[in-house]
C-alpha cells in the first residue's frame, strides 16, 4: 500500500494506492495557512482514515520548489523551513518521496508517451511539469510557468493571476464550469495564450496536457484556442495536440504513487 498526499493551496488530498495502483481510499480537507496547524490537521486525517500498518511508503506533492526531497519555496503557500519528510518520517517511520505537484501530475499523465509532454494544470494557481519519454526532464523541474510575467492590458501580471482557475473566478464572479458566452470564453483564451504561446515556443512539446479545473473544461474552447494558438504560433514550431488530463484532480495523487514505485525502486 501507498499512502500519497497532494498538498494544493486551497485543500490537501490523501489517497491511498495497493500495490498495483488502484485507488481504495480518500479523503480531502482545507490546507490550513498555518504551517502547523496544517500538519496537525493532515495527522489527524491520516491516523483517522488510514490503516498505517499496511503502508510500504509515503508519497508527498508540494507546491513550489522541491530540492533533495525538500519544499525549498512554497508558492502561494506562507510556509517556511518545513521538512515534511522528516516529520513524516518521525511519525510513522516509513521512507517519504516529496516532489513538485505539477511534474508528479505530468508523470502520471505522460510517462506512458513517446517524445515530449508538456503539462499545465490551472487551478489555485498554474503549474507546470516537463516530461520526456516517460520521465521528468530535469533541466525543466524547477518549472514554475504561473509566476512568469506577462503584459496584459498594459499591466505587468503573473500568468498565473491572469489564467488560473481562481483568476478567472474573480474575474467573472462564478466558476469556470458557469461560464457560458463566448465573451467570456475568449477572455480566458487571451489570459491562457499569454502563457502557452511562448512556453510552446520555447519547450517545443509534442502535445500540451490540461488540467486543473480550467483545462479539464478544455472541450469548452478547444476549437477557438487550437485556432487562436495556432496562429500566434511561429512557422518554425509544430503544433502540439491538445489532450485533457485522463486522471481528472487525481492526476497529482497518481502522479506520487508512480513516482514512490520508481524510488522504491531506486533504492
Amino acid at each position: 500500500m501507498y499512502l500519497c498526499i497532494d498538498v494544493g493551496g486551497t485543500k490537501t488530498l490523501i489517497v491511498l494506492f495497493d500495490r498495483k495502483g488502484k485507488l481504495l481510499h480518500s479523503v480531502k480537507f482545507p490546507t490550513n495557512v498555518n504551517q502547523t496547524k496544517f500538519y496537525q490537521s493532515l495527522l489527524q486525517q491520516i491516523k483517522v482514515n488510514f490503516v498505517m500498518s499496511s503502508i510500504k511508503a509515503i508519497s508527498v506533492a508540494m507546491p513550489g520548489i522541491v530540492k533533495n526531497n525538500y519544499a525549498t519555496w512554497l508558492g502561494n503557500l506562507p510556509w517556511h523551513n518545513f521538512d515534511i519528510a522528516k516529520k513524516l518520517k518521525k511519525d510513522f517511520n516509513l521512507p517519504v518521496y516529496v516532489e513538485n505537484d505539477a511534474n508528479l501530475a505530468a508523470l502520471a499523465e505522460a510517462r506512458n508517451a513517446k517524445g515530449r509532454s508538456l503539462y499545465f494544470t490551472f487551478s489555485t494557481g498554474i503549474g507546470g511539469g516537463v516530461i520526456e519519454n516517460g520521465a521528468i526532464l530535469k533541466r525543466y523541474s524547477d518549472f514554475e510557468p504561473g509566476h512568469i510575467e506577462y503584459i496584459y492590458e498594459g499591466k505587468k501580471s503573473e500568468w498565473e493571476d491572469l489564467a488560473a482557475a481562481s483568476a478567472i473566478n474573480s474575474k467573472f464572479g462564478k466558476y469556470v464550469s458557469e461560464l457560458t458566452t463566448s465573451a467570456e470564453w475568449n477572455e480566458v483564451i487571451k489570459r491562457m495564450l499569454l502563457g502557452l504561446v511562448p512556453l510552446t515556443t520555447s519547450i517545443k512539446p509534442d502535445r500540451i496536457i490540461f488540467g486543473g479545473p480550467l483545462g479539464l473544461h478544455l472541450n469548452h474552447y478547444r476549437t477557438k484556442l487550437r485556432k487562436e494558438f495556432s496562429a500566434a504560433l511561429p512557422t518554425s514550431v509544430t503544433m502540439p495536440r491538445f489532450l485533457i488530463a485522463k486522471y481528472g484532480s487525481f492526476s497529482t495523487a497518481y502522479g506520487c504513487y508512480f513516482y514512490a514505485k520508481s524510488q522504491e525502486a531506486r533504492h
